[in-house]
């Protein structure tokens, strides 16, 4: 049965002889078993998806609202140059809640209860995913030309870049967070565009902490050099896609409660940025920025299913449930939802150009 939203609940209630404790979710009530509430699994229904498919024509560009880390002065009549266009698709999200019951312990024992989601993106071809960061990367010329800022040719951003490493392929994986002791992890696949591949450092290897963020630093030095060697301003954006919201919550109460809930919808998530290199007057290098956008521009637009996929519910060792469930997408909405982001998202970078930052 196809559905859009996929809530787990787990709850503990207190052992008291003679009781049987029901809770109750929306509309689905948790069964009792031995004295202690056991988990359900409840969803409610979106479109399907020919519904979805029904739907047609663009969606309006994404409000991508950028915030400067560093400032730096982005405004003049330099050659833009943008050597490396990333998206990073995310593929996977996961979350999971753990509470503790307080009566339980009081009589000596702990009262754990576990509640978790898995969710992964399915529907959508590997070459439809090269194909958007490639016309990601041609709209954002396009619309730099168009706001009057001189842009570089593809081959001439790739020779001033030439001292810079290359990722391997022009694809990587990341993956950041973990659920063992509660919370939430995401991992996602970032591809470069074919006229603007990935620099190493500079396709978010940073977020995943540990050796990324030294390969941030070396992307950083990669991205100075460019900016010397082009006497311009130098652009890396990075686009990250979502297609779900998971979130968890639990609570220790005399009954514990643990809550893990997945959603499927569009978004332009936290991550996404532009790193910039431009050498300004009177520097004797490149100044290193980047513009980060930490709030979701998200879409209403339906694109997706989600269909469980497997999973069990109940009271079993650790009083928990768990759940996997497939977001199944319809790749043509896909495709209009990833054109109005990194359409929104281009726009922002052209803006900031536009406005500018005070100098240092």
């Amino acid at each position: 049965m196809p559905i859009s939203r996929f809530v787990l609940l787990a709850a503990a209630a207190p052992m008291l002889s003679g009781c049987v404790a029901a809770v109750a979710s929306g509309a689905a009530s948790i069964a009792a078993q031995s004295g202690l509430a056991s988990g359900t699994t409840t969803a409610s229904s979106g479109p399907g998806a020919e519904a979805i498919a029904a739907r047609t024509g663009e969606v309006a560009p994404l409000a991508v609202g950028f915030s400067s880390t560093v400032p730096a002065n982005l405004v003049g009549t330099r050659k833009v140059f943008v050597p490396s266009y990333g998206i990073s698709y995310i593929h996977t999200q996961n979350a999971r809640a753990v509470s503790q019951g307080g009566l339980m312990g009081g009589f000596g024992g702990g009262s754990t209860r576990t509640a978790s989601v898995r969710t992964g993106l399915t529907g959508i071809r590997p070459e439809t995913y090269q194909m958007i960061v490639d016309e990601a990367h041609a709209d954002l010329l396009a619309q730099l030309r168009a706001a009057g800022i001189e842009v570089a040719t593809p081959e001439e951003a790739s020779g001033a870049a030439s001292s810079a490493p290359r990722v391997a392929g022009n694809a990587t994986d990341g993956s950041v967070g973990s659920t063992i002791l509660g919370g939430a992890s995401t991992a996602w696949r970032t591809l470069g565009a074919a006229q603007a591949p990935l620099i190493a450092g500079m396709a978010g290897e940073g977020a995943g902490g540990g050796f990324g963020a030294m390969a941030m630093i070396g992307g950083n030095q990669a991205m100075q050099r460019i900016g010397d060697a082009s006497q311009g301003l130098v652009l890396a954006p990075l686009l990250r896609l979502d297609y779900v919201n998971v979130s968890s919550s639990g609570r220790s109460l005399l009954a514990g409660t643990a809550n893990a809930e997945a959603t499927a919808a569009f978004s332009v998530a936290p991550g996404t940025q532009v790193a910039y290199a431009a050498r300004r007057p009177g520097m004797g290098a490149s100044d290193i920025g980047m513009a980060q956008v930490t709030q979701a521009a998200a879409s209403a637009e339906p694109f997706a299913t989600m269909r469980a996929s497997g999973g069990t519910s109940g009271a079993w060792v650790g009083f928990g449930t768990r759940s996997e469930a497939a977001v199944e997408a319809v790749e043509a909405r896909w495709v209009e939802l990833a054109r109005a982001a990194y359409r929104g998202f281009n726009a922002g970078i052209v803006q900031q150009l536009r406005a500018g930052r005070p100098a240092a």
